[in-house]
């Protein structure tokens, strides 16, 4: 016959349940919540056998009345309680965000499956029939304050990390590339995080680039490396269904090779796809624990990086953008030439043409040029155009001159300049702007000796840019080209007359001709020859076109 839950506790003899757990801290609270006094009392006396301290309620009100201004360990809560019954308080409970993850052993003394569903539905983390012993309950109990003990060191574990992270990002170079700022996050995250490895990978045309790396991943990620093929194309698959692990099997690489991976994808902005990941390596032998139960704090993790790396990739996105669009540009000739008389002021006898860039766009030249050098392509947006501008200058007769626009450090620096310009057949003026800073004077010189003896040199828009007259003493061009602001309204204003009056007199005296720009009217063009200025050109001469007249 089955004996009463009375009958248990008064038999229930000191000594007979287990040892308390050493892993449950001093006295946790236990709720036992029942209308029932006989099965409070059992349990209470059970419980605090084993350390517990025990608090008690009749119903679910003075339950939740408890749980709000005690430290609750676990609650006991009975199912069929008057007025509000265990659902109701369960409902109660777990709407509050501060309990969600107390645990609740649901007590009842319904033996149906449908009933305990119902419990667990609910929010229950376990479920125990009455008649129960208390021995069990015990354990049931024990193993729901392990369960919540671990939660609270991940949830540590996680603040810990975020912690760490937060310190360490503001101390990241600011507005740095992203190769940069890559490679000092991947230096700097596995003694943050614990790891042995991290590395950032990104996709590009259905596989992956390493962009940074640092520990032993670098020999199966090498920075700034394309992953083989098979595997990189696998990577970008596999990120678009979520995070993943992978550990294949063996012992440690003599390179100290990582034998746990832990890859997280992530997107930027509203982009649904993956445009890259983070990849976390381990050696199965570190303290921190197996990747797999850090799976989470490692996706946070990525969040963070991500927001510190997000400006750089932004920038880097829009510049690899940029980067594209030149190359279509070049690759596509999206631009034309357009030649400009330079002729003699006195007679109209063409001398030379100035080759001028109109892109397709209708972007300025002037920010074009300046986008390309700012990008690195500086260089081959030149060497597009000056060899567009050799084709343009074809028909014309072959002692005409074609005068083209390169920067010194294009003129320095490419070694492809000399061949283009040789092909020319016709002497070239190589027109280096005012606007830009030359260091090395020398070299500059040494550079343009290389283009060939049938090509001069001249300095551009003279009297408006850097250097003023130290690009003209430094190089001592052929030709000086006037900036078109001291031409306009030369005609009547002295002291434009002086200062070309005294650049003319300069010119004679050291060997080069000045070239006036922007002459638009007679009485520029007349003044200009009054005061020793042979050469010239602007709209009253000749308009830039494609095909000019000799």
């Amino acid at each position: 016959m089955r004996r009463t839950l009375v009958s248990q506790m008064e038999e229930l003899p000191l000594g007979s349940l287990s040892e308390p757990d050493p892993n449950i801290p001093d006295r946790p609270v236990i709720l036992v919540a029942d209308d029932d006094q006989g099965i409070r009392t059992l349990f209470r006396a059970g419980l605090e056998r084993e350390g517990f301290s025990v608090l008690l309620a009749s119903n679910g009100r003075r339950a939740m009345e408890l749980i709000r201004s005690a430290q609750i360990s676990v609650v006991l809560l009975d199912l069929n309680m008057p007025g509000v019954d265990g659902i109701a308080t369960l409902r109660e409970l777990r709407s509050d965000p501060g309990f969600r993850t107390l645990p609740v052993i649901l007590v009842t003394g319904s033996t149906t499956e449908a009933d305990r569903i119902v419990g667990l539905d609910r929010g229950a983390d376990d479920v125990v029939v009455k008649p129960v012993s208390v021995p069990e309950l015990v354990a049931r109990v024990r193993a729901q304050i392990r369960g919540r003990e671990a939660l609270t060191r991940e949830q540590e574990a996680s603040r810990e990390y975020r912690r760490r992270l937060a310190a360490f990002l503001p101390e990241l170079p600011r507005d740095a590339p992203l190769l940069t700022l890559a490679g000092a996050l991947t230096e700097r995250l596995p003694a943050t995080l614990g790891l042995d490895s991290v590395a950032i990978l990104a996709f590009e045309r259905g596989s992956a680039r390493c962009v940074a790396a640092a520990g032993p991943i670098v020999n199966r990620y090498p920075p700034t490396k394309l992953v083989p093929h098979d595997p990189g194309s696998e990577i970008a698959r596999h990120a678009k269904t979520g995070p993943w692990l992978d550990t294949p099997s063996g012992p440690p690489d003599a390179s100290g090779e990582t034998t746990e991976l832990a890859f997280v994808p992530f997107s930027l902005g509203s982009k649904a796809q993956p445009i890259g990941c983070l990849v976390y390596g381990q050696r199965p032998d570190q303290a921190s624990g197996p990747l797999s139960h850090r799976l989470a704090d490692l996706i946070d993790a990525t969040d963070f990086i991500v927001t510190a790396l997000r400006p750089a990739i932004e920038h880097a996105e829009t510049t690899n953008a940029a980067i594209l669009g030149l190359r279509r540009i070049i690759a596509r000739q999206r631009f034309m030439m357009v030649l400009q008389p330079i002729v003699r002021l006195d007679g109209g006898t063409l001398v030379a043409v100035e080759a001028l860039t109109r892109f397709s766009d209708g972007v300025r030249p002037e920010v074009r040029f300046a986008e390309a050098a700012r990008l690195g392509m500086g260089a081959a947006l030149q060497r597009a155009t000056v060899a567009a501008a050799i084709d343009a200058a074809a028909t014309l007769p072959s002692d005409v001159a074609l005068s083209v626009n390169i920067s010194p450090d294009v003129l320095e620096h490419d070694t492809d300049l000399p061949e283009i310009i040789g092909r020319a057949g016709r002497p070239m003026i190589v027109e280096l702007t005012e606007h830009e800073r030359i260091d090395d004077y020398h070299a500059v010189l040494a550079a343009f000796g290389r283009l060939g003896a049938n090509v001069q040199l001249a300095v551009d828009d003279a009297g408006s840019g850097y250097a003023s007259l130290r690009h003209i003493l430094s190089l001592q061009p052929a030709y000086v080209k006037l900036d078109m602001e001291w031409v306009h309204g030369i005609a009547g204003d002295p002291i434009r007359r002086s200062l070309v009056s005294g650049l003319a007199y300069f010119a004679a005296e050291t060997g080069c001709e000045l070239i006036a720009e922007g002459i638009e009217t007679q009485d520029e063009r007349d003044a200009l020859i009054e005061l020793n200025v042979h050469l010239g050109q602007g709209f009253l001469l000749g308009r830039p076109e494609p095909n000019p007249r000799a």
